[in-house]
């Protein structure tokens, strides 16, 4: 039950920082004020990591702007709609708690979550691979 709590908590709040965050090129705003967020690999070194320009993308994507929401990163709106989906369904698993929640969805669930992972490691290693070559 605490395990569909926490992801159910961490979705929401990703959702609304979405909504609350401004981003542009240069940076991600609340209220005006940029925020201090810094890659380490991207600050130290110069290499985008997996992750880079998700937030913006989410940012973006949640106040409607799905072209620049892709510029950000490319799997940005796939994860968005995964975040969100995530929501009704941790609702639904806290619901029949102690019951399972089914074989189904659990699975369709862990699938997903593979697949995501496996694309944006796919993503970041063509990325590299061009920085390589």
């Amino acid at each position: 039950m605490v395990y569909h709590l926490v992801i159910l908590v961490c979705c929401g709040v990703v959702l609304c920082a979405s909504l609350l965050f401004d981003a542009n090129g240069s940076g991600v705003y609340l209220f005006g004020l940029k925020l201090p967020m810094h890659c380490f690999l991207y600050y130290n070194f110069g290499i985008k990591c997996a992750l880079c320009g998700l937030t913006r993308s989410f940012c973006s994507l949640a106040h409607g702007n799905l072209h620049e929401s892709l510029t950000y990163h490319i799997l940005g709106p796939a994860i968005f709609i995964f975040v969100c989906l995530q929501i009704p369904y941790r609702i639904y698993a806290l619901v029949v708690y102690p019951k399972a929640v089914g074989r189904k969805p659990a699975r369709l669930s862990m699938i997903v979550t593979a697949a995501l992972a496996a694309a944006l490691l796919i993503n970041w290693l063509i990325y590299i691979g061009g920085l390589v070559l």
